[in-house]
């Protein structure tokens, strides 16, 4: 009684193996043609026609010149400057970061960047012993479109600076856009 038990089970094993692979290839059938057959995953059509660059100086290499940007620290201190600790030297690199920004939007909404509002931003930081920066906020951005301002500060969020001595020395540094792009 107990070999014929294992023999009802044995077969009933074997008619189930047999039965799934041909059940997955039918419903299969034909997929990795599908997945590997053009290897690609889709086709990109452009919105728009770029068009040769038009105006003197600008390249026609159909990249963007790079946006201009003046930093003023006007607003670091009542003296125009920069706490102790932090040199204009270290803190000028982070004037094309922010400069970018409105360039990353503007590809984000695929508009011009002279269409991107930007005129400036003044942004808060704290610079801990490590040259990492923490608790960066945009404090007012006049006439400026609020995704610059936010990408600023997520710009400078990520910035590291050098080692310093002292621990979270705050800086305020007012980046003003250019209007010609």
């Amino acid at each position: 009684m107990r070999n014929l038990r294992w023999l009802v089970m044995g077969m009933g094993v074997a008619a189930a193996a047999a039965v799934v692979p041909v059940a997955r290839g039918e419903s299969l059938a034909g997929l990795e043609d599908k997945l590997t057959g053009t290897g690609r995953i889709g086709t990109y059509t452009p919105h728009a026609s770029i068009a040769p660059a038009t105006e003197a100086g600008v390249p026609a290499t159909g990249r963007d010149p790079a946006p201009a940007i003046a930093a003023n620290s006007d607003r670091a201190s009542a003296a125009g400057e920069l706490p102790a600790g932090v040199s204009e030297r270290e803190v000028r690199p982070t004037d094309d970061a922010v400069a970018s920004c409105r360039v990353e939007i503007a590809r984000r909404r695929q508009v011009a960047p002279a269409k991107v509002h930007a005129s400036t931003v003044l942004v808060r930081f704290k610079i801990d012993k490590t040259g990492r920066v923490h608790d960066a906020e945009a404090l007012s951005a006049p006439d400026t479109d609020l995704e610059v301002a936010a990408c600023a500060k997520r710009v400078l969020s990520e910035w590291v600076f050098t080692k310093r001595s002292r621990d979270n020395i705050v800086v305020e540094r007012t980046y003003r856009f250019s209007q010609r792009l």
